[in-house]
């Protein structure tokens, strides 16, 4: 008489156990791919241009006046890389050290309405540190007091241009403190003329409009 033989058993506990451990083990692996891709994009920089210093809107920028940074950015087409030809290009409005360049910031090219005067002004007359972007205002003095009745009466000075744009702030003289610099403005072509008579009409005194550069 024949003994029937017993199917073999499943270890079904061990089985799941393996899925599981499978399953897990993709998830983990999932997990970090993922990450990784959301950290290289977060972390994806380019090259754009940025301002060297603070630059009033009216200014004709060169190359000395930009930077390039690393930056990560939402929209870099919205600014200015360093392929961009930025030599003769106008500022459309303020824009602040370290700021980006904007493409919306850039006019096409130099106005020809703009004329470039240099004033003499003592080293003591200017204000400190002033830079290449900066606007001021300018003042004139008479070089000699007005005798009246035998003395002299004081004369204030007569503003003769409002936010005058620096073109260049010039530099002294090392001979001595009494050495004028030449302070270069960039101004409409209605104004040179007052420009010119400023230079010329007396004691000149540059006074900085807005909180002054960088």
């Amino acid at each position: 008489m024949s003994v029937p033989v017993s199917p073999r058993a499943h270890r079904l506990g061990t089985d799941r156990r393996d899925v599981r451990l499978a399953i897990g083990v993709a998830l983990v692996i999932g997990s970090v791919l993922l990450g990784s891709r959301v950290f290289a994009a977060a972390d994806h920089r380019v090259q754009l241009l940025s301002a060297r210093d603070s630059l009033a809107a009216g200014t004709t920028l060169t190359e000395a006046d930009v930077v390039v940074v690393d930056v990560a950015v939402d929209s870099a087409s919205s600014y200015l890389d360093p392929s961009a030809g930025i030599d003769g290009r106008v500022l459309t409005r303020d824009v602040g050290a370290g700021e980006l360049i904007a493409a919306s910031a850039l006019g096409d090219s130099v106005r020809t309405d703009r004329r470039f005067v240099t004033v003499p002004v003592d080293p003591l007359h200017a204000p400190p540190a002033l830079a290449r972007g900066e606007r001021v205002d300018v003042y004139v003095s008479p070089k000699d007091g007005t005798s009246v009745g035998g003395g002299s009466v004081t004369v204030l000075p007569t503003l003769v241009l409002a936010g005058a744009l620096v073109a260049d702030p010039g530099s002294a003289d090392a001979s001595g403190a009494n050495s004028q610099i030449g302070v270069v403005l960039d101004v409409a072509d209605s104004d040179a003329g007052q420009a010119v008579a400023a230079a010329r009409g007396g004691d000149v005194d540059l006074v900085r409009v807005g909180g002054g550069g960088s």
